[in-house]
C-alpha cells in the first residue's frame, strides 16, 4: 500500500508525534530479521521429528541424565520406524541411535559377562554399517550429479574428479560388507550400487533393466528424494545412450516415454527441496513426444503440467511449447506467433528457440529470414562459453546443412542432394538429422502445397 513506508511504520511503533530516525529504524529491521530467522529455524526443527529428537538426546547426555537419554533415544527410534523410508537420513539417524546407546552403556554399565560385550559390540557394528550405507548413498549420488552437471557445462576438471573418486573405493566389496554385517534390509544401498554399475557398463542394457526392476519393486519404501533421484537417473541413462548413438536392443524412445509417464504420474519429479517440475524434464518430455509422434499426449502434457513449473517460467515455456506443438502439426504461422511471445534467457532454450525459428522460416519459405537466423545463430554458438564443443559441432553442422538445402531450393547454388543426404546419414554429429533428411526428400519430389495455416 502507498502508506507502507518507513516513516509510517516508525509512527505506528513510537506514536504520531515521534520524529523519524533512520538509524533506529534500521536497527529495528535488523532485530526483526534475526527474530524471523530464529523463528524459521525453530519451525524447521519441529517439523523434523527424528532429527530434532537428537538435539534433545545430546543435551540430556551432556547433563548426565542417562535414563532420560535412553528413553528419548527409544522415542527417536520409534519415530524413525514410523517414517517407513530407508534413505540417507535413515542411516545417519540409525548411526546416532546405535553408537549413542553403545557409548552411554560403555560409560554407565559394568562389564561382567561376555554376552554383554557381544551385544554391545553389535550396536557399534550396526553403527559402522549405517555410516557406510550413508556414505555409499550420498557419495554416489553427489558424484553422479557432479558428473552430469560438468558434462552439461563442459567442465573437464570435475569429470576427472569423479573418475578419480570412483578409483578410490571398491564398491562391490563395500556392498558385500554391508550385506554380511547387518540384519537391516537396505534395498536403497543395493539400488545405488546398481546405479553405479549401470553407468559404468553403459554399453550393456542388462544392468539398466536390473536396476529398473529393483527400483519399481522398492519404490514404495523409498523417500521422495531417492525416488526423484533414481527415477531421473534411469531417464538420464536413456538420454545419454541416445545422444551418444550407442546401440540398444530396445526402443529407447518408447522406453523414455514409459519412464516419463511413471515419473509424472507418481510425482517423482518432486523432492524435499523442490516442488516444481524442472525445465529440463519438461523439455525432454516434449522432445520425446515429438520423436514418437505422440502429439495428443504432448498437448495434454502441456495443458496439465505447464502449471507445475516455477511460476516465473510458466508464460514463456507455455508459449514455446505451443509453438513447438503447432509446428509439428504443420501450423507454421500459428507456431511463429507463439514463438514471438517467448522472452527468456536460458541458453538451452536459446538453442531450441533458434532451431525452431529457423525451421519455421524455412517451412514458410522466408528464406532471407532463415539465412539471417543462421548467421546470428553461428555467432551465438561461437561466443557462448557454456555450450560444450560437442554440442557446438552438432548445431553448426545442422546450420551448414540447412544453408545448403536453402541454396539448393532457391537455386543460388547447385547441390548434389544424394551426396548431401548420404553425408548427413553417416554423420554422428548432426542435430535434427530426421528433419534435414525429410527436407532433402521433399526437394527430390515434385513441388507440393505447404500447409501454413
Amino acid at each position: 500500500g502507498k502508506n507502507f513506508t518507513r516513516e509510517y511504520l516508525f509512527k505506528l511503533i513510537y506514536g504520531n508525534n515521534a520524529e523519524y530516525n533512520d538509524s533506529t529504524f534500521r536497527n529495528l529491521m535488523s532485530d526483526l530479521l534475526k527474530l524471523s530467522q530464529q523463528f524459521l529455524k525453530q519451525e524447521g526443527i519441529e517439523k523434523r521429528g527424528v532429527e530434532s529428537g537428537f538435539f534433545l538426546t545430546q543435551e540430556l547426555f551432556s547433563r548426565g541424565a542417562v535414563s532420560l537419554f535412553l528413553s528419548q533415544m527409544a522415542n527417536n527410534e520409534n519415530e524413525l520406524s514410523k517414517r517407513n523410508i530407508i534413505d540417507g537420513d535413515y542411516f545417519i539417524s540409525r548411526f546416532k541411535i546405535e553408537t549413542g546407546r553403545f557409548y552411554v552403556n560403555l560409560m554407565t554399565q559394568k562389564t561382567i559377562k561376555k554376552s554383554l560385550v557381544i551385544t554391545e559390540s553389535e550396536k557399534l557394528v550396526n553403527g559402522i554399517v549405517c555410516i557406510i550405507c550413508y556414505f555409499v548413498i550420498e557419495s554416489i549420488k553427489h558424484n553422479d550429479v557432479l558428473l552430469n552437471y560438468s558434462r552439461t557445462y563442459n567442465i573437464r576438471k570435475n569429470i576427472d574428479i569423479v573418475s578419480n573418486f570412483l578409483e578410490l573405493f571398491n564398491f562391490e566389496k563395500i556392498n558385500s560388507f554391508i550385506r554380511g554385517y547387518t540384519h537391516l534390509n537396505v534395498p536403497v544401498v543395493e539400488l545405488y550400487y546398481k546405479l553405479l554399475k549401470t553407468f559404468l557398463n553403459i554399453e550393456s542394457s542388462e544392468d539398466y533393466f536390473e536396476m529398473k526392476r529393483s527400483l519399481h519393486l522398492y519404490s514404495k519404501r523409498l523417500g521422495l528424494n531417492d525416488n526423484n533421484f533414481l527415477h531421473s537417473r534411469l531417464i538420464d541413462y536413456c538420454i545419454y545412450k541416445k545422444n551418444q548413438g550407442i546401440a540398444n536392443n530396445f526402443d529407447i524412445d518408447r522406453e523414455l516415454f514409459e519412464l516419463h509417464d511413471i515419473l509424472l504420474k507418481n510425482e517423482y519429479y518432486k523432492n524435499e527441496f523442490k516442488r516444481h517440475l524442472t525445465v529440463d524434464l519438461y523439455r525432454n518430455v516434449l522432445i520425446n513426444c515429438i520423436a514418437l509422434r505422440e502429439l495428443r499426449y504432448m498437448e495434454d502434457f502441456i495443458s496439465k503440467y505447464t502449471k507445475k513449473l516455477m511460476p516465473k517460467e510458466i508464460a514463456n515455456i507455455e508459449n514455446y511449447s505451443n509453438s513447438l506443438l503447432n509446428f509439428e502439426k504443420g501450423l507454421y504461422h500459428k507456431a511463429l506467433n507463439y514463438l514471438n511471445k517467448v522472452k527468456f534467457d536460458q541458453f538451452v532454450f536459446k538453442l531450441d528457440m533458434k532451431n525452431l525459428q529457423l525451421k519455421i522460416n524455412f517451412e514458410l519459405e522466408y528464406y532471407e529470414s532463415a539465412l539471417s537466423v543462421i548467421d546470428t545463430y553461428k555467432h551465438f554458438l561461437k561466443n557462448n562459453q557454456l555450450i560444450s564443443e560437442s554440442r557446438k559441432i552438432m548445431h553448426n553442422s545442422f546450420l551448414s546443412y540447412t544453408q545448403m538445402i536453402i541454396q539448393s531450393k532457391t537455386g543460388s547454388k547447385k547441390i548434389n542432394l544424394s551426396y548431401l543426404s548420404d553425408k548427413i546419414k553417416n554423420s554422428k554429429n548432426v542435430f535434427d538429422k530426421v528433419w534435414l533428411l525429410e527436407k532433402i526428400r521433399d526437394l527430390k519430389m515434385p513441388a507440393k502445397r505447404t500447409k501454413v495455416a
